[in-house]
């Protein structure tokens, strides 16, 4: 059952559609967001494919890496705060809290992320802008 958590993986991708087609200008603040709100859940999603040969034992391979730096920092904000205890069994319950730490400190990381990536693009954008309007301004002649 838990190999359906890959499914959330088009919720980045919807919104990467989203963003493209309503032309939104923090389009890859947007969509770091909501890839860090499901990159714990698909991350696991993908280790369950593990036991499947060939392309499986490759997706449980990327699944397994995923999940070594994005399910462990919940685990241990948890384990830190005291609300799980470090020898316990982790329980589903257990799991969605861990998956719901995961979700809102990766995705306001990924979220930064993007929104930088909108600043140097704006940026960007502003400076060739400038560089049209000087262009144009020396070779329009003056009446």
């Amino acid at each position: 059952m838990s190999q359906y958590l890959i499914l959330l993986a088009i919720i980045p991708l919807a919104c990467f559609q989203l963003t493209k087609i309503c032309n939104t200008r923090y389009r890859w603040m947007l969509c770091g967001i909501s890839v860090g709100l499901v990159i714990a859940p698909v991350s696991f999603g993908l280790l369950q494919f593990a036991y499947m040969p060939v392309i499986g034992e490759l997706l449980g391979l990327i699944g397994l890496i995923a999940n070594l730096t994005h399910g462990t920092i919940g685990y241990f904000c948890l384990v830190g705060s005291g609300i799980i205890a470090p020898d316990a069994l982790i329980t589903s319950s257990g799991l969605v809290m861990i998956n719901l730490i995961n979700a809102v400190l990766f995705s306001y990381c990924y979220g930064m992320i993007g929104y930088a990536i909108d600043r140097r693009q704006e940026e960007e954008s502003v400076e060739t802008e400038h560089v049209r309007v000087f262009s144009n301004s020396i070779t329009r002649p003056r009446p």
